[in-house]
């Protein structure tokens, strides 16, 4: 037996004798050093604000019976933020809109409502206190660190599902995120929650409807949840599950069928993905917006059809969806006429998407960002080693299928962390005896 095979089961002895009292070490490892955070920050969420303002806006409109809408006092607010020659004030204009798309005090689509609509939930429960938002993180981290712990269980053993369950629950960026008033917590559990679902569904087990509906679940917390279905439909072919397909795919049209018809009911049309993707679309790929995160494109890279920069004159466009359809027409006829320009973002989006954090987590953040270069390798032998297994090659899957959708939309670390899961499942395998079932 070799040192690292002696060492792999020495864990495995340190964790036996904790397999009975496993769901206790599981909640004591997910609850305690988020109850630290919470008391360090003395009650309070913490800073930078991000976009948790927007979210806690957004769930007091939906708690005081005001729908999901945004008020006029946020657009007014807004509005005096920016100044006239910032590039933010093409969207920020007109205090009547929010983002420039969406009509104050009117129903709207802008963004994903699935998480302003649990925490409207926590907020009539506990009140709009910093207590609801914790409560709510809290569950999902419970709920993600549950189901790292049974997907890893089901194939590897109790012992190495157990350290994945504790290396996930543990992990800092998971922790840190877990106070904010912000979607990352949910991501970070929801994702793990339908790929063990999936995994199991592959396996012949009948989990294909959950799977359909967590995965709907998160995409209505999460738009980017529906690039996962093609990925999910794929491996479930692979294995032919023909059954579980089919019912994955009527478990995802159940979980969003509300918000399609609601919208229909309301905009005029079934509409699915927020219309803020759009702006999204726009802004990413706007050199004059980019700058203003830091990022400058290099003057030997040609910048074609500048016209299509200026954001749409939306002075007869009334509706969020007439918008929202313009500013994405323009933004695509930009991306197509500049491909070295996107070819040369998309690389850059991918260097950052493996950073270890630096603006994005703060300067204390970036030496706890700093886990991910150790743990891609360590969780990469794991993963290497176990490589025959049809779950290893979806969690890799899993993973690359991230990076090259934020490669060509959105950089920066908080788009990788949900698949930091991938690498602690495989440092989890090679620090355990495997067991394979």
């Amino acid at each position: 037996m070799t040192t690292v095979e002696t060492a792999t089961c020495s864990v495995n002895r340190y964790l036996a004798p904790l397999l009975p009292r496993a769901v206790l070490v599981v909640f004591a490892v997910v609850l305690l050093p988020r109850f630290l955070l919470f008391f360090y920050l003395d009650g309070e969420l913490p800073q930078p604000v991000r976009d948790q303002a927007l979210y806690i806006h957004t769930a007091g409109q939906i708690a005081t019976g005001h729908g999901f809408s945004f008020s006029s006092d946020l657009g007014l607010m807004k509005n005096l933020r920016n100044a006239d020659d910032s590039p933010q004030q093409h969207w920020t204009g007109s205090s009547d809109y929010m983002f420039g798309l969406a009509p104050v005090d009117t129903p709207t689509a802008v963004m994903e409502p699935g998480y302003p609509v649990l925490l409207a939930f926590f907020f009539s429960l506990f009140g709009a206190v910093s207590g609801s938002v914790f409560s709510l993180n809290l569950l999902f981290a419970l709920g993600g660190a549950f189901a790292v712990r049974k997907l890893v269980m089901d194939v590897w053993g109790a012992e190495s599902g157990l350290m994945a369950a504790i290396l996930w629950s543990l992990y800092p960026p998971f922790v840190y995120y877990s106070a904010y008033a912000m979607t990352e917590t949910a991501h970070f559990a929801l994702l793990i929650i339908s790929s063990m679902l999936i995994l199991s569904a592959g396996r012949g087990e009948s989990k294909g409807f959950l799977a359909g509906l967590v995965t709907g679940a998160f995409f209505l917390i999460r738009a980017t949840a529906l690039f996962l279905v093609p990925l999910q439909l794929l491996y479930l072919a692979w294995r032919r599950r023909w059954r579980s397909l089919l019912f994955l795919s009527a478990g995802f049209v159940v979980a969003v069928s509300p918000w399609v018809v609601r919208n229909w009911i309301s905009l005029g049309e079934p509409v699915l993905m927020p219309t803020k993707g759009s702006l999204n679309m726009w802004m990413r790929n706007n050199p004059e917006v980019l700058a203003l995160e830091g990022i400058f494109v290099p003057a030997d890279i040609p910048v074609n059809n500048l016209s299509m920069l200026e954001y749409p004159s939306t002075d007869s466009i009334s509706g969020e969806l007439e918008r929202s359809g313009a500013l994405g027409e323009s933004a695509r006829n930009y991306m197509l006429s500049n491909p070295r320009l996107m070819l040369w973002l998309s690389w850059n989006r991918a260097i950052e998407f493996l950073a270890p954090g630096g603006s994005t987590l703060g300067s204390r953040g970036m030496l706890a960002g700093l886990l991910i270069y150790p743990l891609m390798l360590f969780g990469g032998i794991g993963l290497w080693r176990n490589r025959s297994h049809p779950e290893i090659l979806f969690l890799i899957a899993l993973f690359v299928l991230y990076l090259l959708m934020h490669a060509m939309a959105h950089g920066g670390v908080r788009y990788r962390l949900p698949v930091d899961s991938v690498f602690l499942v495989g440092v989890a395998l090679v620090t355990c005896c495997e067991k394979r079932k």
